[in-house]
């Protein structure tokens, strides 16, 4: 019971007395029992507070926090990695295990508006997304552009490897003359009224749903699937992430785009050998175009150890 709900002890004054009360009990007699009968109500509220921890939980919605855009010195860096520092990480990282893409086989395609679709699940407070979405801005950056889109981000701090700085993709836009490409952060980094849980961002429409309900092999049956989740046009997904967001703790975004230009920083080797094999299913899924970007050797690199048929 809130402790506004005990109510104020009843005047002596008020309803029907007792008609075999006695008629001659003191004022003084009175004024006991009503400040005994006072203190008891304030007991009643104070062992009320300490059970139930204070105050009812708030009932006022969470406020939605608008991210700030991500700085163009960091969209730059990540969005024009020169093609020789792609060469040089290929599909290795010194200090990151790197999981490629998995192949889909016999798949109708993923088209939209008559080109290959890409679409991204994941959630902001995620740290594997956070990792991923190094990757992904790097490698559809080789096939179209973000413009100033991006906005800055971070994984949840009361999660595994917290902090780690990413991007949003909520309320982004991406033009390519190759492909299009569908972002979905499902969940946001703000917890709900209760604060006991992420609040959804954008909902999943049936068509997302399905996709990562057949191609998410990871956890069959499993609501909702594991994330972040790509799917590139059909011809390969990505279910949980590429690598572990280890290997960029402790740094900030502008650290990490600053390494972007040294193929022997560990960061820098993790998240470029994730987008040679993104990049390298998305050249067999438009028709190897680019060429400048297909036939170079870190997506030839890339498409070999997928074993993709030149």
């Amino acid at each position: 019971m809130p402790p506004g709900d005990a109510g104020a002890p009843a005047s002596e004054d008020s309803g029907p007395r007792d008609p075999g009360a006695s008629a001659w009990r003191p004022a003084t007699s009175l004024l006991t029992w009503g400040t005994v009968a006072i203190v008891l109500v304030i007991v009643v509220a104070l062992v009320v507070i300490k059970v139930t921890g204070g105050a009812p939980p708030s009932t006022t919605p969470v406020v939605a926090v608008t991210p700030a855009q991500a700085a163009p010195s960091v969209v730059k860096a990540v969005s024009a990695i020169p093609a020789a520092v792609y060469d040089a990480v290929g599909v290795t990282s010194s200090d990151a295990t790197v999981t490629p893409p998995t192949l889909l086989h016999g798949q109708p395609p993923l088209t939209s508006a008559g080109k290959p679709e890409v679409v991204f699940v994941g959630n902001e407070f995620c740290p594997y997304c956070a990792a991923l979405g190094w990757a992904l801005v790097a490698a559809l950056s080789r096939f179209g552009t973000f413009g100033d889109t991006l906005f800055a981000a971070q994984s949840g701090s009361n999660e595994a490897f917290p902090n780690t700085p990413t991007f949003s993709f909520d309320g982004s836009s991406y033009e390519s003359r190759y492909l299009t490409a569908t972002f979905v952060e499902h969940y946001g980094d703000q917890k709900d009224d209760a604060g006991t849980a992420y609040a959804v961002l954008e909902p999943l429409t049936a068509e997302e749903k399905a996709l990562i309900a057949r191609y998410d092999r990871r956890t069959p049956g499993a609501p909702g699937g594991v994330v972040p989740f790509v799917d590139i046009a059909n011809q390969a997904v990505v279910a949980g992430g590429e690598f572990s967001p280890a290997v960029l703790q402790q740094l900030d975004a502008e650290q990490i785009a600053a390494g972007l230009t040294d193929p022997a920083d560990p960061a820098t080797q993790a998240i470029l050998a994730a987008a040679n094999y993104l990049s390298a299913v998305i050249c067999r899924a438009d028709g190897e175009l680019p060429t400048s970007v297909c036939s170079g050797a870190a997506v030839t690199a890339a498409a070999s150890a997928l074993g993709l048929a030149p």
